[in-house]
């Protein structure tokens, strides 16, 4: 089968947006190269790796997204639709170059073709993530959660991600009842259940992101992770001890009419995804509805907030 590869060069603040965007417009699956993933690995202490500085200046800074459509679509209707997202990006993040071209290709060509860029990584001191292909020898003190992104988004290099797994490091109990909203490939969720959550719901819109995540839940060989298509407001109003969303702002915003209706009083919300800029909208609404803000955190462009809901709504 053939498909039409769109290619977008964009910076590294940018590519989660342009990613969820893609999806949104019918994307059947992404792949990011990013050289500053490379750069983090080859400068970490533990690295085997050894690279010299021209190697490293070489790479550059140039994020490139490939993302792919069926050529049963109208190549010059996504391509116009495409840079018209861009243009509405641009008023929040620096999208760099942007829409690049397209070329026809084959399936086999790109379905596995960005399993060279992912690398065993920590996204915490404790936590590692492990390809599922990628050998890795594990410290004592490690949880290691083995990841097979597919085309599903979200491979835990983000700082996004990285500050939802602190986060969650630092506020989940053992026992805890957890809502994932926006699971992608699940690895908030099977982080949560190596960090002894009992129950967790895992939502996407995306039915490639929820068959990604129940497949790395059997990876993992977790059990308690109830993976499902749909948005908050289509489960049942079981209130749990914490919800995470790693997602953009608007979604975020848009979900504080409904979080209260699923999380107990005095329970954790942690959010990110969010840009800077919009950073005190999200605080404020929150606020608003008597939640409190209990921390921030800023890593790059990206921030992460956590609120505890009122003891009493």
């Amino acid at each position: 089968m053939k498909w039409y590869e769109i290619v977008i060069k964009t910076t590294e603040e940018a590519q989660d947006a342009i990613c969820e965007m893609l999806s949104s417009i019918g994307s059947a699956g992404s792949s990011i190269e990013n050289p500053n993933d490379i750069k983090k690995e080859i400068l970490r202490q533990d690295s085997l790796d050894y690279a010299d500085e021209e190697f490293i200046k070489s790479l550059g800074n140039t994020v490139v997204i490939r993302a792919y459509f069926s050529q049963e679509k109208d190549i010059s209707k996504i391509v116009d639709l495409i840079e018209e997202k861009l243009c509405f990006i641009k008023n929040f993040l620096d999208v760099g170059e942007g829409f690049s071209g397209y070329f026809e290709v084959d399936e086999e060509d790109w379905s596995t073709s960005w399993k060279k860029y992912y690398k065993p990584f920590h996204i915490t001191d404790k936590l590692v993530i492990k390809p599922s292909w990628e050998v890795y020898n594990k410290k004592e003190d490690e949880i290691v959660i083995e990841l097979d992104p597919g085309m599903a988004f979200g491979t835990g290099t983000h700082e996004s991600t990285s500050m939802c797994a602190v986060l969650l490091e630092r506020y989940i109990n053992k026992g805890d009842r957890v809502i994932d909203v926006g699971c992608g490939t699940g690895i908030l969720s099977i982080i949560a259940s190596k960090l002894g959550a009992s129950h967790i719901t895992s939502l996407d819109i995306d039915e490639v992101a929820v068959r990604i995540t129940k497949e790395n839940s059997i990876i993992n060989k977790v059990e308690n992770i109830h993976a499902v298509k749909g948005v908050l407001s289509d489960i049942e109003e079981i209130k749990s001890d914490l919800i995470v969303a790693n997602i953009i702002a608007d979604v975020i915003i848009g979900l504080s009419c409904d979080i209260p209706s699923y999380i107990k009083e005095g329970g954790i919300f942690i959010t990110s995804g969010i840009i800077k800029e919009r950073k005190q909208e999200v605080i404020d609404e929150y606020t608003k509805k008597a939640f409190s803000c209990e921390e921030v955190l800023e890593l790059g462009e990206w921030v992460a907030i956590v609120f505890r809901c009122p003891n009493s709504l």
